[in-house]
């Protein structure tokens, strides 16, 4: 597992004006929460965010005011929101985590070896690319390994299979089928695949920030369209 430190300043002022001057000044605003403690908003750096998405990493986030040290917490990147034509970080989320309480969290599946089907001829088919698993925060796995050595053509792997150690518990029906593997004429075509519904990432934000986020996401995007037509009678 992971672990970074990481600075963020405490941001008094909220607001659609607030944020885009902070992402003027390239700095992109956040909040942390938690549990055992109120939501605060932030400040942060947003190449120390792009390091950790998808890390899954457990960060000390050293809380500024005024240049000084008001607090350190230990967190998680729980979510972030960013612009999908300029590829700007827009708002994140941490999440306050405590190292002696167990929490739940998604971490992606591995599969490791070549399975006696697929040596075949057959076609290996991944079902379930991540699982949702509880445990400890410094129990937490970079992969769960998907072992397809055995699988011959017209077996699967299901969940209950997973050897995750004792100290992860896999929040999924152990029926659940990870990976199968199907002879070559029935393997599964993109048109054919059932579609996965990718909900737009929206921060878990506490009460009137998240409908501030939301109002100043449609009215950049009114501008964006203002400004293409201004550009189109140029």
């Amino acid at each position: 597992m992971q672990k970074v430190e990481m600075t963020a300043n405490k941001r008094e002022n909220t607001g659609k004006g607030t944020a885009r001057k902070l992402r003027r000044e390239g700095m992109v605003p956040g909040v942390i929460y938690g549990p055992h403690r109120e939501s605060q908003p932030l400040t942060v750096d947003p190449l120390e965010i792009r390091e950790i998405i998808g890390e899954n990493a457990i960060v000390e986030l050293t809380i500024l005011e005024n240049d000084e040290e008001m607090e350190t917490e230990t967190a998680m990147l729980k979510d972030y929101q960013e612009h999908v034509i300029k590829n700007e970080l827009l708002h994140v989320d941490f999440l306050a985590i405590s190292m002696d309480e167990k929490i739940t969290i998604t971490v992606p599946t591995e599969v490791v070896g070549t399975s006696v089907g697929v040596k075949e001829g057959g076609v290996l088919q991944e079902l379930m690319r991540e699982v949702e698993i509880e445990c400890y925060p410094a129990d937490i796995p970079e992969s769960i390994e998907v072992d397809i050595t055995e699988l011959d053509v017209g077996d699967s792997i299901q969940v209950s299979e997973l050897d995750a150690g004792e100290e992860i518990e896999i929040l999924h029906d152990p029926d659940d089928v990870l990976a199968t593997v199907v002879p070559p004429s029935e393997e599964i075509t993109e048109e054919e695949e059932t579609l996965v519904d990718v909900e737009t990432l929206e921060p878990e934000v506490i009460g009137e920030e998240e409908e501030e986020v939301e109002e100043e996401l449609a009215e950049e995007e009114a501008e964006d369209e203002e400004d293409m037509e201004q550009r189109d009678y140029m």
